[in-house]
């Protein structure tokens, strides 16, 4: 082996050991930094010399800058992604509908009570001016009240609608990030680490995707990364984006998905199906938890008019005249008025059972609230609506329940990707002791071959 053969070995270790310091840098500086894979130089022998008729490896050489990365865990981490962002939109949404329902005075189970009880003072004087206009005040205070969550029901619809449109823009950003992603690894042809923080930005935004849709993607032989619907609908092809949009209906709210290039394609069920996703658990909310909640307030409105009217008929007014409809006779709670006969005379209010000024009928319509009328006659009124607030209460502690156990799981599943992925300080510190002293050493071997070729030059002398 020649000097200089020595020295070119020596060069490459100097070259090899700063990349390899260089990378232990870049990991310690971004040891903080969320998505960033650690990096590690990947050192091979290089070049051979004969030592008495034996080849021998002289050289070293970093042939790759290799990228720690457990593609099997980061499929399980934006797996329960997906749930997560499931469990946080129908949680965050749950929440506010408690708020909505919550009985703070003035609600509407609290409105109903002070109807019922309006009646019964009505029949101890039916006569009286005060009790009659009491009785008015309340009943246009409950059908306001009921009419008021029937609209806060309808903003949150909205506004579910609205999320989700913003939510879909940023899916189709997303995607398009990710399909130029592609387009930058793949024209790298001989790929030895220069892709590897473009493969972290990608990953990055993979995970965001799944927070938000049920989608599943896999990496083909080029590198391009390919993303599905989980029915198989293609949303990414190599560097082909098929971009989604949401499609309202007839109310303007949002209850589907489509492509963009072609609406007449319905993605709903795909999307929600799973319960996977920010834009699964908004469907569900606007097309079917809600839809519920307001079938039966529209139940009790339906039973309230329906019962309170024909009782109202059998009565008699103040001036001996039968008793017309108390409420609107319409369906639905966002409809439920008190009729304006009433509302423009409460002397028409029939709190007789007779043109003799009794308060019976009043009493007999008070009693309604004790009547099982509701759910096949198994409910009074109260215990049904008492009942959809539980509903709401249980739907509400299960969603919480369920973030809860889901965010616990992903936590497990960060901390084992960390100890994978992530940088440990610790480990890069004993890195750079390694490397340093390597670094060194390769120096001195330069230092000894400057002498060795000195004392060659004075041998010539």
């Amino acid at each position: 082996m020649s000097i200089s053969s020595l020295l070119n070995t020596s060069r490459d270790s100097l070259q090899s050991y700063q990349l390899a310091l260089d990378l232990t840098g870049a990991n310690i500086a971004n040891a903080n930094t969320p998505g960033y894979s650690r990096q590690r130089a990947v050192f091979n022998s290089l070049g051979t010399v004969d030592v008495r008729a034996v080849n021998v490896q002289i050289g070293v050489k970093v042939t790759n800058v290799e990228r720690i990365y457990d593609e099997y865990l980061d499929n399980q981490v934006n797996d329960q992604s997906q749930k997560m962002g499931y469990g946080e939109a129908k949680s965050d949404v749950l929440n506010r509908i408690e708020g909505i329902f919550a009985e703070n005075g003035g609600g509407a189970s609290d409105q109903m009570n002070k109807f019922w009880n309006a009646w019964s003072g009505l029949s101890a004087n039916p006569n009286g001016q005060v009790e009659r206009e009491n009785l008015l005040a309340a009943a246009e205070n409950m059908t306001s009240a009921f009419r008021r969550l029937d609209g806060d029901l309808t903003k949150v619809v909205q506004d579910a609608g609205d999320n989700i449109l913003n939510i879909v823009s940023q899916v189709n950003d997303y995607l398009s990030q990710v399909a130029d992603l592609n387009r930058q690894i793949t024209s790298i042809a001989d790929d030895r680490g220069e892709t590897n923080l473009l493969k972290d930005n990608r990953t990055d935004v993979l995970n965001k995707i799944s927070n938000i849709i049920d989608m599943q993607y896999f990496e083909d032989d080029n590198g391009s990364v390919n993303i599905f619907l989980a029915d198989g609908r293609p949303l990414i092809t190599g560097e082909s984006v098929l971009k989604l949009a949401g499609k309202s209906n007839l109310s303007n709210v949002v209850d589907d998905i489509v492509y963009q290039d072609n609406p007449g394609v319905s993605l709903q069920k795909t999307i929600s199906q799973g319960k996977n996703g920010k834009l699964a658990a908004l469907l569900e909310i606007g097309n079917v938890t809600i839809p519920g909640y307001r079938d039966k307030l529209d139940a009790i409105a339906n039973n309230l008019i329906a019962e309170v009217n024909a009782q109202h008929k059998q009565g008699y007014d103040i001036h001996g005249n039968a008793g017309g409809d108390f409420f609107d006779p319409t369906t639905g709670v966002k409809n439920f008025h008190v009729s304006a006969a009433v509302t423009s005379d409460a002397n028409k209010i029939a709190a007789s059972a007779t043109v003799d000024g009794d308060g019976d009928n009043a009493r007999s319509i008070d009693a309604i609230k004790d009547k099982f009328v509701m759910s096949g006659g198994t409910a009074t009124i109260d215990d049904y609506y008492s009942s959809l607030i539980g509903q709401i209460g249980r739907d509400v502690a299960g969603a919480k329940s369920s973030l809860d156990q889901q965010t616990s799981i992903m936590q497990q599943l960060i901390n084992r990707r960390e100890s994978t992925s992530g940088v440990s300080l610790d480990e890069e510190l004993m890195d750079i002791m390694k490397y340093q002293m390597a670094y060194n050493a390769a120096g001195k071997m330069v230092n000894t071959v400057n002498e060795l070729m000195e004392t060659i030059i004075h041998l010539g002398e």
